[in-house]
């Protein structure tokens, strides 16, 4: 087989080009916007982290600053009366006992007397200064001699902060320390003594993995004058490598992220300088690190894009040499049928391209002759105008002319029968004559006769004068009807409607009235024949109650609440069943309650065809009031029965009151858990917070967190008592958490707001 491999090759490259080119364009836009949008979210969660950090700190160096007052303004502890008075020393150990509601940050507070040359411990011990040059007795500093410890606490007169050091603390132990230290009082001359606060290291390190949760980042405390207080890779390890250049950099100084190489690594920086303490929060973190996951897919979706092409390029290959032949004979077919008008050599593409025009043309004539020969049903015609699908007169015309359709008089009236068995075409034809009849007889009416879309009802349209009597004629076939086929038949027939031919509107709100007098017929059966006038009702009221109803039964389903939908199905059948209510009311509330019945029975359901049926049983036919009452009937039983199944045991008889008895009990209590819970109602954890969610209207952390900080507030505000007790109290393991909850929720720090109302309620006693 000789094939066209010019031809093949350009289809190849045109394949090709098809699936390269827009994957091309897509990652030319993907891939640097991926990559600053990771950085842009990378920096803000930095600086965010920093500032973190730096707020939780100031909370804690707050207390710390502010203890040598309290101390001082103590006024049990009397630093000028210890030297000769043993005793004295027995009350300060015991009153720096009651400053040891802060070991959550403090290590220790070393209250130091320079009349006594002791250090009074707050956890009730004393050291004379010589403890602290041995080892395992006082706390061993090996950079701070104790000669030199001396010399400074004599002459100390403002607040100083050693960076982190080992000390070697009572017992042997080496531990890695942030040593404040404060004189009595702060920046007062002639100082009776000191007070040296110790924080262990890790207490600060876990406060910064609590503040930044990506482990590559790099945590740094400087004081005011850039000296390395704390770091999460250790002080030692900055000065010795070039992260002392970022300390001293003056960019370093300014607020925000900013992006520098170090070690050539790329850094996001981020700053905060503390207004209280004047410290310098610096975070680092990696970019490489941090936009790597990003890269990966980059890189995996180039190798994904060369796989693609290159499978596409041998699909494509190997399915045009496969198909040249059906396309070659496809070509020789086409040229035989349609001679190109021209003498051009067309190639393969061409010549079909040619052969499709030429078969669409023929098709449009083809289509054109049919449409002109084409028969439509009279009745078909008749039916579409009265079911309102004639948007104006003249398109009506256009298709019934050609069957001698006209309504020569300016009224019509439509009546729709409803015979009690199915109507067949001898009935329909006897109907037909015996109008056709009454019609030849009167010369102010005409009259059409048609088919409904159910099986037992035909439509009448009367055109008439104003004068015409149709009452008579349709009764008078009432009749007939009766004696020639011993069958009853309602009838309901619309007001006279003048005929307007330009907008043929007129036919299908006609029908509709007649309709409507069928279906109040149907269930009244007071008369047989009924006009709409006599049809009318007053509504009043009624859409808005059955618009309650429909909401609520929604609003049971959603809340999978068993009763409550039998109760409002069973006050919807009530509803319905008032001798008042207009038939074409009735079954619309009918319709829209089955909808909502059904929509919810699909979620349950897995066959869909049986629903579907049922659906179909339900909806396309008449029904009488009791009919429809027992179908509801059964649906929502149905539907509760599914219900009750698709909850777990447990969750019927959980309900929300047991919960929020339990957790009014027991929100106290830290060990308060979700598994705690689900263990009170023999529940999985997982089923447990599904069903607390659906109960209470969010899950179980935000619940707790919620009623936990609306206790604390009350407790913020009528108590003296500080954030670690507080937070114990309200349920926390730890002031941090409370700290964190507290933000979330009020938008502020618990200090903060305890100081807002303050001032709050001052600026109150003031104007009263």
């Amino acid at each position: 087989m000789r094939i066209n491999i010019r031809l093949l090759h350009k289809l190849l490259v045109s394949y090709v080009m098809l699936v390269v080119l827009p994957l091309l364009i897509i990652l030319a836009f993907f891939y640097p916007f991926t990559t600053n949008i990771i950085k842009e979210k990378s920096s803000d969660w930095n600086e965010h982290s920093t500032e973190q950090l730096m707020h939780s700190m100031d909370i804690f160096t707050k207390y710390v600053y502010n203890l040598p007052s309290e101390i001082l303004h103590n006024r049990d502890i009397k630093p000028y009366m210890v030297a000769d008075n043993p005793y004295q020393h027995i009350i300060i150990m015991n009153e720096m006992k009651k400053y040891n509601v802060t070991d959550a940050f403090i290590e220790n507070a070393l209250l130091y007397l320079k009349d006594a040359q002791y250090f009074f411990s707050n956890k009730g011990s004393a050291y004379t200064l010589n403890d602290f040059d041995r080892r395992g007795v006082g706390y061993y500093y090996a950079q701070w001699p104790v000669s030199q410890m001396d010399e400074e606490l004599q002459q100390l007169t403002s607040p100083m902060v050693r960076p982190v050091e080992s000390v070697i603390v009572p017992g042997g132990h080496s531990v890695k320390l942030l040593s404040f230290v404060l004189p009595l009082p702060l920046g007062g001359e002639q100082s009776p003594g000191s007070l040296l606060i110790l924080v262990r290291e890790r207490t600060i390190l876990d406060m910064m993995n609590s503040s930044g949760e990506d482990s590559n980042g790099i945590f740094i405390i400087t004081d005011h004058d850039k000296r390395c207080l704390v770091a999460s890779i250790g002080c030692e390890e900055v000065e010795a490598t070039d992260f002392h250049t970022v300390l001293q950099s003056e960019q370093a100084q300014l607020q925000g992220t900013i992006e520098k190489t170090i070690h050539a690594d790329k850094y996001l920086i981020s700053e905060q300088v503390s207004e209280s303490t004047g410290w310098h929060y610096i975070r680092l973190l990696p970019v490489t690190e941090t936009i790597q996951d990003v890269r990966n897919i980059q890189y995996m979706t180039l190798l994904l894009l060369l796989i693609i092409v290159v499978i596409t390029s041998g699909i494509v290959y190997l399915s045009l040499r496969h198909n040249y032949e059906p396309i070659k004979r496809l070509v020789d077919a086409a040229s035989t049928l349609f001679e190109p008008t021209n003498n051009d050599k067309l190639n393969e593409i061409d010549t079909i391209h040619y052969a499709l025009n030429q078969l669409t043309i023929t098709r449009d004539t083809l289509d054109e002759k049919i449409k002109l020969t084409e028969p439509k049903i009279r009745d078909q015609i008749i039916l579409e105008l009265l079911l309102g699908q004639y948007d104006d007169w003249d398109s009506f015309c256009i298709d019934s002319s050609p069957y001698d359709i006209h309504f020569p008089y300016p009224y019509v009236t439509v009546s729709t029968v409803l015979l009690e068995q199915e109507l067949d075409n001898g009935m329909l034809q006897y109907c037909r004559e015996q109008l056709e009849a009454a019609s030849s007889n009167d010369e102010l009416m005409s009259i059409h006769i048609v088919r409904s879309t159910y099986n037992r009802e035909f439509i009448i349209i009367f055109n008439h004068h104003k004068q015409a009597s149709l009452f008579q004629s349709v009764e008078e076939l009432q009749k007939q009807l009766k004696q020639q086929y011993d069958v009853d038949c309602l009838i309901g027939i619309s007001n006279k409607h003048k005929l307007n031919h330009e907008q043929p509107q007129s036919f299908y709100v006609a029908y509709l009235q007649a309709s409507r007098c069928l279906e109040q017929i149907r269930f009244q059966r007071t008369t047989m024949i009924m006009e709409y006038s006599d049809a009318l009702q007053s509504s009043q009221g009624v859409i808005s109650y059955q618009t309650e109803l429909m909401q609520s039964l929604e609003l049971a389903i959603i809340k999978t609440d068993v009763e409550q939908i039998e109760q409002l199905t069973k006050q919807i059948q009530s509803y319905m069943s008032n001798d008042g209510m207009l038939p074409h009311i009735r079954r619309t509330i009918y319709l829209n309650t089955m909808s909502i019945l059904f929509n919810a029975l699909e979620k349950h359901q897995q066959d869909n065809s049986s629903i579907l049926n049922h659906i179909e049983f339900v909806f396309q036919h008449r029904y009488t009031l009791d009919q429809m009452l027992n179908i509801m009937s059964d649906t929502s039983r149905k539907l509760c029965e599914l219900t009750l199944a698709a909850l777990p045991n447990t969750a019927r008889r959980t309900p929300s009151e047991q919960i929020i008895a339990l957790m009014e009990e027991h929100w106290a209590d830290p060990n308060l858990s979700l598994q705690f819970m689900a263990d009170q109602f023999q529940m999985s954890p997982s089923n447990f917070s599904y069903h607390f969610k659906k109960s209470m209207g969010q899950n179980f952390k935000e619940y707790t967190d919620q009623l936990r900080i609306q206790q604390s507030i009350q407790l913020l505000k009528s108590t003296e008592e500080s954030i670690e007790a507080i937070a114990l109290q309200v349920g926390y393991i730890n002031a941090s958490s409370f700290i964190r909850s507290f933000k979330k929720i009020i938008g502020m720090p618990p200090g903060q707001y305890r100081e807002q109302a303050k001032s709050s309620e001052q600026s109150m006693y003031h104007e009263q």
